[in-house]
């Protein structure tokens, strides 16, 4: 249960988006809700103010008594502060304005890897609609842990989306295999992957199962949100997870690029 959650905004459209996903899942829970900006010094304060305060009025509408907080400061720094003094339990942002990347070299991937809450990185692509449908990529079924099924079904409640739970078998030179191979590959994940959505359903939230055999879910992942026209991709990602890939590239920042929908990375409590 996400007891209180902040959403940090820098005055962009970008985190507006982001901020609109936070109050979703605020709504969903019950949630105690701050937005929160960081006055860097940039001489962008009226512009942090409105923007703090349109969006508290915005999580107004949901019947949501949201905080309003400026603090000034060094970005990352400031919300971790912020995080420890109202003992936060999910923080909610989205890529700074100016920054191009979601992970590397980025205030979203400083904050990623050191928050001590959970986080949810947004990347938004335009204002969800509602009645759609999200994704929900797993590798293993061992990953759908209780808050990410908690966090699934309070969006796709909010935004009365179906739920589309992918698993992608991974297998070098798939087209090359018989038929029958690829076949019972396909049968033995979705069976693997059906208490995934039971679970979801005993939520309240409908969802099925779709299982893929491809190169690398890198690529599967992206064509998969573009056939199911999903309105959102809900991903897990661990903090050695981030970490790695900065260090040793950045094959998510590949994935991202190619996905048209709102893509939220979601990383457990520390």
């Amino acid at each position: 249960m996400y007891r209180k959650i902040i959403s940090a905004v820098d005055g962009s459209f970008h985190s507006e988006l982001a901020t609109r996903h936070a109050v979703a899942i605020a709504s969903s829970l019950g949630s105690q809700f701050a937005v929160l900006a960081v006055d860097t010094g940039e001489g962008e304060r009226k512009k942090l103010s409105y923007a703090v305060e349109h969006l508290r009025q915005y999580a107004g509408t949901y019947g949501i008594k949201a905080k309003g907080i400026i603090r000034k400061g060094k970005v990352v720094k400031t919300i971790l502060a912020v995080i420890n003094e109202e003992k936060a339990d999910l923080l909610v942002l989205t890529t700074r304005h100016g920054e191009h990347r979601l992970f590397v070299s980025s205030v979203t991937q400083k904050l990623m890897l050191k928050a001590p809450c959970a986080v949810l990185a947004v990347k938004p692509s335009g204002i969800a609609k509602r009645g759609r449908s999200m994704l929900l990529p797993l590798a293993r079924r061992e990953h759908a842990t209780s808050e990410l099924l908690m966090l699934t079904s309070s969006l796709a409640k909010f935004y009365s989306y179906r739920v589309e739970i992918l698993h992608v078998i991974e297998f070098p030179r798939w087209y090359d295999l018989p038929w029958i191979d690829i076949y019972t590959m396909r049968q033995q994940g979705e069976e693997n992957m059906v208490p995934v959505a039971d679970a979801l359903k005993a939520l309240g939230v409908d969802a099925d199962v779709r299982v893929v055999v491809a190169e690398s879910s890198i690529n599967a992942i992206p064509k998969e949100a573009a056939i199911g026209r999903h309105s959102m991709a809900l991903m897990g990602a661990s903090r050695r997870g981030i970490l790695k890939e900065v260090v040793y590239g950045n094959p998510i920042e590949r994935m991202l690029s190619g996905i048209l929908c709102d893509v939220l990375i979601w990383r457990k409590k520390l």
